[in-house]
């Protein structure tokens, strides 16, 4: 399996990992990268046959048994159930989520209940689950994948709302659980994987030049920045968030819908 990870074989040994959306795309790329550090790796989503099949893949891949479970992790009797299931959880990586992409004046109340739901509550479900088994054992440390929220995302209102949200949700918890669980989020920025390439039409993300490093980041770049986060390296961090988007959330192109879907914007004259 090819590896474009820096760290020890042995830097996570021990520790015990649980990611959901861990059976395809960034998700997958985690797990991956968990694994090779030498953790116990437990991948979750509501697909058992993706999960089955990424399961085995990832442990022959890596040399290392990696486990899998089914979840909803909308549904909060779901999550307790699941929590119930691995009680010995050190690292959480939030990395489940999606959004359509959508002119906001056109969302439907159930597509913006549906987003918020999967994006916020949901994680907010195994993160309260988790969270607090750490903080009743021996601590631990909780990642969230989030988007590169701070400049807007034109075409998914919703999502980067979602996304903010779990932002400060995230720096809130980092001083109330605090010293014991550290909570840290990483944003990406555009990575080409077979969600994106289904989710968006031809022409999102274009113009990747106008960003200080001019290209599509490699998924082992986003699982670097995860080890990284809960690793001891970063013991004295908390609260964050790092960006691993070639510098998007400071220059480059943030829609994901093409720029000529806002025709309107042509003709606005101000109020």
């Amino acid at each position: 399996m090819k590896s474009n990870l820096i760290y020890n074989e042995e830097l996570l040994k021990g520790r015990n990992a649980l990611v959901t959306g861990g059976a395809t795309g960034l998700g997958r790329a985690i797990s991956v990268g968990l694994s090779q550090v030498g953790a116990n790796v437990t991948i979750v989503s509501r697909q058992e046959e993706k999960l089955a099949k990424a399961a085995k893949e990832i442990s022959d891949g890596t040399g290392r048994q990696v486990s899998y479970d089914v979840v909803d992790i909308r549904d909060n009797d779901s999550v307790t159930e699941l929590s119930q299931r691995h009680e010995n959880i050190d690292i959480l990586i939030n990395n489940a989520g999606g959004q359509f992409p959508q002119k906001a004046r056109d969302f439907s109340p159930n597509g913006w209940r549906s987003v918020i739901d999967l994006n916020l509550n949901g994680t907010w479900n195994m993160t309260q689950a988790f969270g607090n088994k750490m903080l009743e054992g021996d601590g631990g440390s909780i990642c969230q994948i989030i988007a590169t929220v701070g400049r807007g995302i034109p075409g998914i209102a919703h999502s980067a709302s979602a996304r903010a949200g779990v932002l400060e949700l995230s720096k809130t918890l980092s001083f109330e659980w605090g010293p014991k669980v550290r909570v840290n989020c990483v944003a990406p920025g555009q990575f080409r994987t077979d969600a994106f390439d289904s989710t968006y039409e031809d022409g999102v993300g274009d113009g990747f030049v106008e960003q200080p490093l001019p290209n599509i980041g490699d998924v082992a770049d986003i699982a670097n920045g995860v080890i990284f986060l809960v690793s001891p390296a970063a013991r004295f961090i908390t609260g964050e968030v790092l960006h691993v988007d070639g510098g998007l959330i400071l220059q480059g192109p943030m829609s994901a819908l093409p720029v000529d879907g806002y025709p309107e914007r042509k003709l606005s004259h101000g109020f």
